[in-house]
């Protein structure tokens, strides 16, 4: 049997909440307890994170900011001893861009968001262009349709009586299409598909064939333009 894998932590150890009297009264303990491992350090102003750092010597370093700018601003301090040191300037660079600390003047750079900023903007273009072709393609589809050999009548387009369907500002219409070419809708025959479109958009003017919707053989959704192609 195959012994199951289990990933070690990231994080190996922590020390929260620590406040900067029990800091400076037991200094010596508590770089006892961390050593010289790398990892990441949480500075607090009573409840408030002010400042996030990391060093690969967390020991010297928090005592370092008992006595530089950041001396007067914070009460209370975390420890996260992280297993590799390579992973400390991305977790550093993710803590202070998620919660923009008062007491981070530099903002860290980290990894690769170019890159995916760039992807999300050619995707975002690509899209607004096939939007854009679709919103402005009804005439030039129009124009080919007249020059193209398709059918225009409903006559033999299915060999038994078949539903139609179309949702129309969130109401739900429903017609039938008979091998004989007539579209009952509403108790009343049309022989075409605007026609019968026209009672629903309640416009002059209205694609029936692109309106109305069926199955196909395959059960799938399609256009009721798709089964005269």
């Amino acid at each position: 049997m195959k012994r199951k894998h289990n990933p070690r932590s990231l994080i190996i150890h922590r020390l929260e909440n620590i406040s900067k009297t029990l800091f400076k009264k037991y200094y010596d303990s508590i770089t006892q307890l961390i050593g010289s491992s790398p990892g990441i350090y949480a500075l607090y102003d009573e409840n408030e994170l002010y400042y996030v750092g990391k060093s690969t010597d967390l020991k010297r370093r928090v005592r370092y900011h008992l006595r530089d700018r950041h001396g007067a601003s914070w009460t209370h301090f975390s420890l996260y001893l992280i297993r590799k040191i390579a992973h400390i300037n991305e977790i550093e660079s993710l803590l202070v861009r998620i919660a923009n600390p008062k007491g981070n003047r530099i903002v860290p750079k980290g990894r690769g968001s170019s890159e995916l900023l760039r992807d999300l903007k050619m995707m975002v273009k690509k899209r607004q262009q096939e939007e854009f072709e679709e919103m402005f393609a009804k005439t030039g589809r129009q124009k080919r349709i007249s020059r193209s050999p398709v059918r225009r009548n409903l006559k033999g387009l299915v060999s038994k009586r078949t539903p139609l369907y179309r949702t129309y500002k969130g109401r739900e219409y429903k017609a039938y299409l008979l091998p004989s070419g007539i579209i009952k809708f509403r108790g009343k025959k049309f022989t075409t598909p605007s026609a019968a479109a026209k009672i629903v958009v309640q416009r002059r003017t209205v694609d029936g064939w692109r309106f109305w919707y069926t199955k196909d053989s395959n059960g799938d959704w399609v256009k009721l333009s798709d089964l005269r192609k």
